[in-house]
């Protein structure tokens, strides 16, 4: 069975006191298995640094059983694991597995800045580990200061067929093509940047691990399934602007503040060393945005 061509990386609403706040949580996943839009589960959308090992267990209970009654949901919900420790990485998955989850996303190991061939044996002792289950790589150089380069995941993707594919979110259009071109034809090439996702796709990625389908699932979802129609371009060349005004301060701020102008969660609270939209610039820029997007419905 193939995957979604669009997943949200779903934030972690926190209410005032920056407990999880699970009435959002629940409006946001009962938006997506209305307009039947997958998500990843703590991405580094979903703050997963800050989140403790009780909250994730929590978190993934709660989800667990909204989506039971979804089968085929379930088994694409994709959830992130990690991390710069592979021990703790592999916790993760066993955690995750308990409650019946087998898609894994896993990070290039931030901080401890290991090189290519450290990257490549984190990445294979995670997957040998669990070979019945699936794994999608995550390459985001501008958060893990490593660059896991396409020579290194056709290396992983030899030796473990359970990597089925990634999220390349170094914002290079050329490392994508060198993905396509030296992995099987079959290997899911995600983009990980919202404003990149039609050119990324022009060029064979698969489709979009995107931030703005929080707000707004079933137009990106559109984007991902059409992006060759005209009128699909026009819509992603409207978007655009909001597409880059999400990252003017640090990810989650923005779109979260977007959410709650939104009416989809109730706060915009993010945990330290996050701060909320502090440019009130910003905040009017994001207001208008929402306004424009209730109005054009």
């Amino acid at each position: 069975m193939s995957l979604p061509e669009l997943y949200t990386a779903l934030i972690t609403p926190f209410d005032q006191s920056e407990c999880v706040d699970y009435i959002s949580l629940n409006n946001l996943v009962n938006d997506h298995l209305k307009k039947n839009v997958s998500f990843v589960l703590f991405g580094t959308t979903g703050e997963c640094s800050t989140l403790t090992q009780q909250e994730r267990k929590s978190i993934l209970e709660y989800v667990t059983n909204m989506i039971n009654l979804y089968p085929e949901f379930k088994n694409n919900v994709m959830i992130g694991v990690g991390g710069n420790n592979t021990q703790e990485t592999i916790n993760n998955v066993e955690i995750a597995k308990t409650f019946g989850y087998s898609l894994f996303m896993v990070t290039t190991p931030y901080y401890n800045k290991p090189s290519q061939q450290g990257m490549i044996a984190h990445f294979k002792k995670i997957a040998s580990t669990f070979k019945s289950d699936r794994f999608i790589m995550y390459n985001v150089p501008g958060r893990c200061v490593v660059n896991l380069l396409p020579e290194s995941v056709k290396t992983i993707v030899d030796s473990c067929s359970n990597y089925i594919g990634i999220k390349e979110a170094s914002g290079n259009i050329g490392q994508m093509v060198k993905i396509k071109k030296l992995c099987p034809e079959d290997f899911y090439l995600y983009c990980g940047d919202d404003s990149l996702v039609i050119p990324a796709m022009s060029i064979g990625a698969y489709g979009l691990i995107s931030v703005l389908s929080n707000a707004i699932p079933e137009t990106m979802n559109n984007i991902c399934l059409n992006p060759n129609d005209p009128i699909i371009v026009s819509i992603y060349l409207q978007l655009f602007g909001l597409m880059e005004t999400l990252f003017v301060e640090p990810n989650p701020s923005p779109i979260k503040y977007l959410c709650m102008s939104m009416h989809k969660i109730y706060y915009d609270v993010v945990r330290l060393p996050l701060l909320q939209v502090q440019s009130l610039e910003l905040q009017c820029k994001l207001d208008e945005y929402s306004y424009q997007i209730k109005n054009s419905k």
